[in-house]
């Protein structure tokens, strides 16, 4: 493998397994304490947590590494590896774009809310989308670090 190649690989690599890792975090602990609790401590929690400074850099991380991983492709020696790269970009963009036009919008929805009035059907169904959307991203995200991973392998 050429050096560029192999910068684009770590690259590509350490990118979808922080995302990844943030995901499962995300999964595994923030999610189920944020569900249980009730709707006034939901949402000054939410509220305290200031995940707009986190989506850019979520959805950056996604796009650039997407990019990288296409010049990867185009870079692979083969066309296993090639395919590979790109189902890895596919996974980053999958995890962008569901953070960019789901999640996101839906946390500036809730920061917003006011913890003295509750509108449970409203923030039943929020939840229940974000938490959905959560999983397709997680998902891609599994999706990209296997793809990278693979495509390094068959380099």
């Amino acid at each position: 493998m050429d050096k560029t190649l192999t910068i684009m690989s770590v690259w590509v690599l350490a990118a979808s397994g922080i995302q990844l890792g943030t995901l499962w975090i995300m999964k595994l602990s923030i999610l189920p304490l944020l569900n249980g609790l009730p709707y006034d401590r939901y949402v000054s929690t939410c509220q305290r947590i200031k995940m707009h400074v986190f989506h850019p850099i979520a959805v950056w991380n996604g796009v650039i590494a997407a990019g990288i991983g296409v010049v990867a492709a185009v870079a692979a020696p083969g066309v296993g590896s090639a395919v590979l790269f790109i189902v890895g970009s596919v996974g980053m963009l999958v995890v962008g774009l569901t953070s960019e036009g789901v999640n996101r919008p839906i946390w500036r929805q809730i920061e917003k809310w006011s913890t003295d009035t509750v509108d449970d059907e409203r923030w039943a169904q929020k939840r229940h989308t974000w938490h959905l959307a959560h999983v397709v991203r997680t998902y891609g995200g599994i999706l990209a670090v296997a793809g990278y991973l693979a495509a390094i392998l068959t380099v």
